[in-house]
C-alpha cells in the first residue's frame, strides 16, 4: 500500500501545484490588465498632451501674426492717404501708379492671412465693430461716417472702426418748425 499511498501523495502534490500555478496565473494576469489599463490610459494622456501643445502653438502663431499685422496697419493707413492726396497732374504718373501697385499688392498679402476690412458707412452702430467719436445729425443709430477703417483677422476684431453716429433730426429744428406751424395755426384763427 505504501506505493498508493505514494501515487496519491503525488496526486495531491501535483494537484496543489496546479491550484498554486493557476492562482500565480491569475495573479499574473490581474498585474498584466493593470499594466494594460495603465499603458493605455498613459498614450491618452500623451495622446491629449499632443493636441493641447499643438493648440497652444497654433494660438501663439496666430497672436503674433495678429500683432504684427495690427502694427502694419497705420502704414496701411498712410498708403491710402498718401494715394488720396495724389495731386490731380500726377494722379496718371507712373510713380503714383507704382505706388497703387505696392499698395494693392500690401493689402492682398494681409487679406490672403486673414484680414478683413470692418464694413462702416451705412451700417448701424455696432459697439463690438465701432468706436463712435461723434454724433452729428442724420439718420438715429447708422454709421453716417468713417473716420478711420476697421479690421478683423481670422474673425476677431484687431481694430474697431472709429466712426460718426448719426443722432436723429436735430432737436432745435424741430422745435422750430412746431413754433413756425403753431404760429400759422393761431394766425389763421384770428
Amino acid at each position: 500500500m505504501a506505493e498508493g499511498d505514494e501515487v496519491v501523495e503525488a496526486g495531491i502534490e501535483q494537484a496543489e501545484d496546479i491550484e498554486t500555478l493557476q492562482q500565480a496565473l491569475a495573479e499574473e494576469k490581474e498585474k498584466a490588465e493593470k499594466y494594460l489599463a495603465n499603458w493605455q490610459r498613459s498614450q491618452a494622456d500623451f495622446d491629449n498632451y499632443k493636441k493641447r501643445s499643438e493648440q497652444e502653438i497654433g494660438e501663439v502663431i496666430e497672436f503674433a501674426i495678429s500683432a504684427l499685422i495690427s502694427n502694419l496697419l497705420p502704414v496701411m493707413d498712410d498708403l491710402e492717404r498718401a494715394l488720396a492726396s495724389v495731386p490731380a497732374e500726377l494722379e496718371e504718373s507712373n510713380w503714383t501708379e507704382g505706388i497703387k501697385l505696392i499698395y494693392n499688392k500690401f493689402k492682398a498679402t494681409l487679406e490672403a492671412q486673414g484680414l478683413a476690412e470692418i464694413q462702416a458707412r451705412g451700417e448701424p452702430f455696432d459697439p463690438r465693430l465701432h468706436e463712435a467719436v461723434m454724433q452729428q445729425e442724420g439718420e438715429e443709430g447708422m454709421v453716417i461716417e468713417e473716420t478711420q477703417k476697421g479690421y478683423k483677422f481670422r474673425g476677431k476684431v484687431i481694430r474697431p472702426s472709429l466712426v460718426i453716429v448719426g443722432k436723429g433730426e436735430e432737436k432745435e429744428e424741430q422745435s422750430k418748425q412746431l413754433r413756425r406751424r403753431s404760429r400759422n395755426g393761431k394766425s389763421d384763427r384770428n
